[in-house]
């Protein structure tokens, strides 16, 4: 009987480990092995789905009012249920959003579990937070040398492990912000500023691979602040100066991408200028127009197929069926607001507005600083002008998990 009831105590503590060693393994292998990461997170969830059962079976107060989890899951709620809405009321045989809805559900599940793990001490807090660490690091450290092996054995734009390259670099942007802003926080020391300048450099060499234009710009100028605020605690013009001067080396390496891009970028808004759309930016700006168009003609929200119709009727109507916004629309208007606003309509805007308070207004109230997860959240903000970034099954699985190691490190710095 003894035995019993020990074997099933260990199995019990078992779950605990199985659910935080499938999380901290998950970022260092997104990045290169995306199929890899995926298959891990599901089951990081189905080992925390698996403890929380067993844990309100043994009447463990468990917290479900976390709000970074709640956020999740209401992203995954929404997604799910217009899904459920289009494809049933509507027939809606296109793009549906059910894989990145369950993705926010499981995603909930395991910020709720390894939440719940830090605060019963079922694992060594200083063990766990060191684990975070490294696991933050050596996502870093993979995603990186990937980018240059890719570099090295092709011509073409680093897409890494996922296959395409805005989407790479909107989440290693985010990830490589996120652990500079967390280098920020360390205490002063002899490796602080090594770590800040080769974090630093690198990524911006690797968005320079990506060939990604608002990337480019937003990580560049995210850099630029991260540096002066790095100087005004050192006041070290010295150091300053060599991150400037690696950061120019940087962007010398990549002059002959960012020469190209800036160029692409000049040519296509000048065709818009001439009427002609049929080009990435021009076709953005369409998009743009006729998304906010569509969203005030269906406030309350409608099935990406009504919203197509409505569309293509407006370009019709205005002498533009040749435009290659037709093309785009089927994947997503490439703004975040409006793409959310023409299908999920007021309650769609109001989720990503919710959203973008807990991951970015809260964090800055409460810390009075930027944090990491706030220096996330803010680049993922301002890649969702130019693009859509949270339905992307890939992405909710790189942030999901960065905002757990991030937030147990906050947690551990609050004590």
């Amino acid at each position: 009987m003894s035995m019993s009831v020990l074997d099933r105590n260990n199995l019990i503590m078992l779950l605990p480990w199985l659910a935080f060693a499938s999380l901290i393994s998950i970022l260092p292998l997104a990045f290169i092995y995306e199929k890899g990461g995926r298959v891990i997170f599901y089951y990081c969830a189905y080992f925390s789905l698996a403890g929380l059962a067993v844990d309100f079976y043994r009447k463990k107060k468990v917290l479900l009012t976390d709000r970074k989890a709640l956020t999740m899951l209401m992203l995954g709620i929404m997604f799910i249920g217009w899904s459920i809405y289009a494809k049933y009321l509507h027939g809606e045989k296109g793009e549906l959003y059910f894989t990145a809805g369950k993705r926010c559900v499981l995603a909930f599940i395991i910020m709720t579990y390894i939440f719940h793990i830090y605060h019963e001490k079922y694992i060594n807090k200083s063990f766990l937070i060191k684990c975070c660490t490294v696991s933050l690091a050596l996502a870093f450290v993979t995603s990186s040398s990937f980018a240059l092996l890719q570099a090295l054995t092709s011509a073409d734009r680093i897409v890494l492990g996922i296959n395409r390259a805005t989407l790479t670099a909107y989440a290693y942007s985010a990830v490589t912000l996120a652990l500079i802003a967390l280098i920020l926080k360390m205490h002063d020391g002899k490796y602080k500023k090594l770590y800040f300048l080769i974090v630093s450099i690198m990524s911006l060499y690797v968005i320079l691979l990506t060939q990604t234009r608002s990337a480019m710009v937003i990580h560049s100028l995210f850099l630029a602040y991260m540096t002066f605020r790095l100087f005004a605690v050192t006041r070290s013009i010295k150091f300053i100066s060599v991150v400037a001067v690696l950061m120019l080396v940087a962007a010398g390496a990549g002059y002959k991408l960012i020469e190209k891009r800036l160029d692409l970028t000049l040519h296509e808004y000048q065709a818009y200028e001439k009427g002609n759309d049929r080009t990435s930016l021009g076709s953005r700006f369409t998009m743009w127009k006729t998304g906010a168009l569509s969203f005030e003609n269906a406030p309350l929200g409608q099935a990406q197929v009504e919203r197509n119709k409505f569309i293509k009727s407006y370009l019709d109507a205005h002498n533009n069926k040749n435009s290659l916004a037709l093309f785009y629309m089927n994947v997503h208007l490439h703004n975040e607001f409006i793409q959310y606003a023409s299908l999920f309509g007021v309650v769609g805007v109001l989720v990503l507005l919710y959203f973008f308070y807990v991951f970015i207004v809260s964090e800055l109230i409460l810390k009075r600083t930027l944090t990491p997860i706030a220096a996330a959240g803010i680049a993922i903000l301002l890649y969702g002008m130019t693009d859509v970034v949270l339905t992307s099954i890939e992405f909710i699985v790189i942030f999901s998990v960065l905002v757990v190691l991030l937030t147990l490190k906050e947690k551990n710095d609050a004590l």
